[in-house]
């Protein structure tokens, strides 16, 4: 099992970021994206196990039975927290689809860089729209795979989703158009992808941060209070038990929920 360590502050993100290729980086650009397919018999396979959680662009996998982070992984230092969470990684967790402050979409691969750490975001492909003849390009939001991790679909300047094979970016689907003035925040979600992979209008949904999560099998839930981390039985009256006071990094050291700077810890699954 590949291990994705523990939840760092922003500034930490940001070195990590540092030692990423660009995305702007036209060597970089050039590079194949890590498939499933091609990646198969790879030592660096991420095996996430346990409890994952977000916080900006740092992703943890703690162990459900001790809090102790087992993974630590971090995208690259340019880019933008995704509304789609857990979606914006491919469901074997190789892959990662994200977008920069300046509207710019990428799809980068998990690489082992030592130590259990990991880094989402190396070998990075983009997916850009072909300019228009005033010279104006797409801007991208909220990226995020499809079910089966073979497409990816994200919205183009505020109004039309589009879809694309990884494998052949330039290669754009129109999806879905929304109606004019939808779009109102890059928090706000107005269209899904159905587990048969079409897209539809969906109820305009602001996502928050949440401090639960369900197991697979959906009859255990994993929930944070301000007296420690607990386990609740689907369908039991009893109380709760406790399963561990907090959530700690490899090296023995607590994880604040509220990390500070505005940022917060996020659950996104019980994997």
């Amino acid at each position: 099992m590949l291990p994705l360590v523990a939840v760092m502050l922003a500034s930490t993100v940001s070195c990590g970021g540092d030692s990423d290729p660009s995305p702007g980086d036209k060597e970089g650009l050039a590079k194949p994206v890590t498939t499933p397919s091609a990646a198969g018999a790879k030592s660096d396979q991420p095996n996430v196990d346990g409890l994952v959680t977000l916080v900006n662009t740092n992703l943890s996998v703690f162990d459900v039975k001790t809090g102790k982070e087992t993974v630590d992984a971090f995208l690259p230092h340019d880019a933008k927290p995704n509304v789609w969470k857990r979606e914006a990684f491919s469901p074997d967790w190789r892959n990662v689809v994200w977008t920069t402050g300046e509207g710019e979409l990428f799809i980068g691969d998990y690489t082992d860089v030592g130590r259990g750490n990991g880094l989402y975001g190396r070998n990075p492909s983009r997916i850009a729209g072909r300019p228009t003849y005033s010279g104006g390009k797409p801007g991208y939001a909220q990226p995020r795979f499809g079910p089966d991790g073979t497409r990816v679909y994200f919205l183009a300047n505020d109004e039309t989703v589009y879809s694309a094979d990884p494998k052949k970016p330039e290669d754009l689907k129109k999806e879905l158009a929304l109606p004019e003035g939808s779009f109102s925040a890059d928090d706000e979600l107005t269209w899904d992808v159905t587990a048969a992979g079409s897209v539809v209008k969906a109820k305009a949904v602001q996502p928050k941060k949440t401090l639960e999560a369900t197991s697979a099998d959906g009859t255990k839930t994993i929930i944070h209070t301000d007296h420690g981390w607990f386990l609740k039985e689907k369908g039991s009256s009893a109380e709760p038990k406790l399963l561990f006071e907090e959530l700690v990094t490899s090296d023995g050291e607590p994880v604040a929920v509220d990390t500070g700077y505005g940022l917060r810890l996020d659950v996104i699954g019980w994997y």
